[in-house]
């Protein structure tokens, strides 16, 4: 389930098509702690997201994310995902060749207790950091927040996709940084194949509500709020670092 948190988090980081070769830095909070770092690099080659646990939290959940997406000179694309929580170590990973996931080490049948995955879930699907790059960062996001792509992270196949959220804050106040919002959206989880069958239900009921706002002339997201086991999440935008 903590994975399905953290694609949340990455999809929606990437917004804009003249944002490559950029660094983005964001702080979440839970009851006012500080409890994840997160930075994620964009070029035209390879995508990659660090995620790590930050202050106190650290000494009862300590884990670290991370998730890459890169292509080779044939254009194929490689994915990795790897989270290291406590003592425990999880990775997906697969190829795409001529814009065909290789099924070699795809697991289509995980068991009775999970929706199988069919070829036909895997004809239309891209990795999360590339759907992040096609959909957000086509610049064509706006209020109306109605697009959507079906995904695979090397373990489920979902879709995510992003529907209209009345703004609820007119700046967003972050240390020495004030942002003025634009539009915001909701962020939405939708279980395809792969998953644990009794777990669809509450898989389907993540959300993720993102803020946009102008940045150095760009719309990015500057804010986010969710609930995890009924704890209230914030994220803020911390630095934007740029070659």
């Amino acid at each position: 389930m903590f994975k399905k948190f953290l694609i949340l988090l990455i999809f929606i980081f990437f917004q804009n098509s003249n944002l490559y070769s950029s660094e983005f830095r964001y702080q979440v909070f839970g009851l006012n702690i500080n409890f994840l770092k997160l930075k994620i690099n964009i070029n035209k080659k390879k995508i990659y997201s660090i995620i790590v646990s930050e202050g106190l939290t650290g000494y009862f959940v300590n884990f670290k994310n991370i998730i890459q997406t890169s292509f080779d000179k044939k254009n194929n694309l490689n994915y990795y995902f790897n989270l290291q929580k406590n003592n425990e170590v999880k990775i997906y990973q697969f190829k795409k060749i001529n814009n065909e996931i290789n099924l070699k080490n795809v697991k289509l049948n995980k068991g009775k207790d999970y929706k199988n995955i069919k070829k036909i879930n895997l004809s239309r699907v891209v990795d999360p950091l590339s759907a992040a790059k096609l959909i957000l960062f086509s610049n064509n996001l706006n209020s109306k927040c109605n697009i959507d792509q079906d995904i695979y992270d090397g373990d489920d196949v979902f879709n995510i996709y992003l529907t209209k959220k009345s703004k609820n804050y007119l700046f967003i106040n972050y240390k020495n940084n004030r942002y003025k919002i634009l539009f915001s959206c909701r962020l939405r989880y939708k279980a395809v194949a792969g998953h644990k069958i009794k777990r669809e239900k509450k898989l389907n009921s993540r959300y993720l509500d993102v803020y946009f706002a102008k940045v150095n002339g760009k719309i990015i997201p500057v804010y986010f709020e969710t609930k995890l086991k009924l704890i209230p999440l914030k994220m803020y935008l911390s630095t934007v670092l740029k070659p």
